[in-house]
């Protein structure tokens, strides 16, 4: 069956239409400025080296939704405290510091459970996030929404390019295995071919030069109106003219201090079904849930857990210890393959215990249920294996819109050992 199509973004249609990009029929009016280099921008985080294979976090938290939020609040992302991390997000997903993960369940999960800045969660581990005020804080940080757009047409680049004038870098997905290389008189690095094999790797666009390209047919000119692939058309394939600049996670080893010049023309050659797209989001007002479940906790592994909460009459199950897919289906290659539309918690293996070995404590957002209620519950199952460890204490603590805690309602009998099949607590 054919997933119904999604609904367009209103946040992003705003975007689009404040920046004249949304029309009728297809929009090709150039972009009004000829370069745009947004790394020149003090709200543009610093290239940095990611930390395991965290390219798709690094890309969509830690350069995408930190220079989203900056720019819009003014703030420099040259400062780690205005910097988000991806590294809760990539340890809740990654199974390991070599396993990938995906932009959009990225931002799924950060949508729900805020993301962290950099001062609260500085390098990459297996562990997660320990310390109930550190997720508070990064409960206030979330994006807002985001769109994956078509790069496929010359059409398709101009809505690109006007995106990047006004300020919006975005994510790509390529294979780069075998890329070709070239450097430029001014020292700088011109990506000829992204490579043919091997996994994708998601990468920042952030700006781009109408004047930089190369000479693939030899004619001695630089043109974007002759068939140069042969095969009866002129399309994006055929641009000789115009780049993107590409940052890549890989840090400042890579190209030409960590950033190169890429042809958009690769977009409509490359097999790599994610090629098709990039993805833009957009940053959410800070605002704290008024409903927060802090827990104490150790597990011998996590991934089994199920957790839900309840306000005596309707019921929560929050993210990452749900059972049920949390991601809407899509056919879209960016989204088909997320942890987040699969049934089952979607949490990495691993324990749950701090970093010296007791009690992990954490806080978890309830959105949907009561901040004014008498009659809490929290349930512990599991998805079949048997649950071994300890819960420590647990709380609802009802906040002020500034993140105050107004109203403290821990449940009684703990610290308790944790059946094997789960239990029910209430206050």
């Amino acid at each position: 069956m054919t997933p119904a199509p999604r609904r367009p973004d209103p946040a992003l249609l705003l975007i689009l239409l404040l920046t004249g990009l949304l029309t009728a029929c297809q929009f090709t009016a150039p972009p009004a400025l000829p370069r745009v280099d947004l790394t020149t921008q003090n709200w543009f985080p610093p290239i940095t080296r990611q930390q395991g294979n965290s390219c798709a976090q690094q890309a969509g938290l830690a350069y995408l939704l930190t220079a989203e939020r900056n720019r819009q609040r003014r703030l420099s992302s040259w400062q780690p405290a205005n910097r988000l991390s991806p590294y809760q997000t990539y340890a809740i997903l990654a199974d390991s510091l070599t396993s990938g993960t995906h932009v959009t369940d990225g931002w799924h999960l950060a949508r729900e459970t805020g993301v962290p800045r950099e001062s609260d969660f500085p390098r990459a581990s297996r562990g997660l996030m320990h310390g109930f005020d550190k997720y508070l804080r990064a409960s206030r940080q979330r994006p807002a929404s985001w769109q994956l757009l078509p790069l496929r047409t010359p059409a398709d680049l101009m809505v690109i390019k006007n995106l990047l004038a006004a300020g919006h870098p975005l994510a790509c997905d390529l294979q780069i295995r075998g890329s070709t290389f070239k450097k430029q008189p001014d020292r700088a690095t011109l990506v000829t071919a992204w490579g043919r094999s091997g996994p994708g790797h998601t990468m920042i666009y952030a700006g781009y030069d109408n004047t930089i390209g190369h000479d693939f047919n030899q004619d001695g000119r630089l043109t974007n109106d002759l068939d140069i692939t042969g095969d009866g058309r002129v399309t994006l394939a055929d641009h000789e003219l115009g780049a993107l600049l590409v940052i890549n996670p890989w840090g400042p080893g890579w190209g030409t201090r960590g950033r190169a010049w890429a042809l958009p023309r690769e977009h409509a050659l490359s097999p790599w079904p994610r090629a098709s797209y990039v993805a833009v989001v957009t940053s959410a007002p800070d605002s704290a849930p008024r409903l927060m479940l802090r827990l104490s906790i150790a597990l011998t592994e996590r991934r089994h857990l199920i957790l839900t909460a309840s306000d005596g009459t309707r019921q929560f199950q929050p993210l990452p210890f749900r059972s049920t897919p949390s991601a809407p289906v899509s056919s879209n290659p960016w989204e088909t393959f997320g942890k987040l539309n699969r049934p089952g918690p979607p949490i990495s293996a691993g324990p749950l215990s701090n970093p010296a070995g007791g009690p992990l404590e954490i806080g978890l957002a309830l959105p949907t249920l009561s901040s004014r209620s008498s009659h809490y519950r929290l349930t512990l199952g599991t998805t079949g294996p048997p649950l071994r460890g300890t819960l420590h204490s647990a709380a609802f603590l009802e906040l002020s819109p500034s993140g105050q805690i107004l109203k403290e309602t821990p449940l009684t009998g703990l610290p308790a050992v944790i059946p094997a099949q789960g239990l029910t607590w209430n206050n």
